[in-house]
């Protein structure tokens, strides 16, 4: 019977092993799920970007189309024409 039991003086060792083991397995397990995790964040602020990106580039085009006078409004309002004519 003593043979299939660790001695008094075994036990606090392999105790510490099989504890170390298991946290190996949690650690990587935590890892994984850490990676995953991140990868995910990842590919969500991407799509974040990109809507922003694209956000970015229809108000550039709205601007541009905005201050670019066309004669119907420079013909509207006088003063614009003259502030515009001064300007250059």
């Amino acid at each position: 019977m003593g043979a299939h039991w660790p001695s008094l003086a075994q036990q606090p060792s392999l105790l510490q092993q099989q504890q170390t083991q298991q946290r190996g397995a949690a650690d990587i397990s935590f890892t994984i799920d850490a990676n995953k995790q991140q990868r995910q964040l990842i590919a969500e602020l991407e799509n974040k970007n990109r809507e922003i990106l694209q956000e970015i580039q229809r108000l550039r085009l709205e601007h541009e189309q905005a201050s670019q006078p066309t004669p119907e409004k420079a013909q509207q309002n006088p003063t614009l024409l003259a502030e515009l004519r001064l300007l250059r």
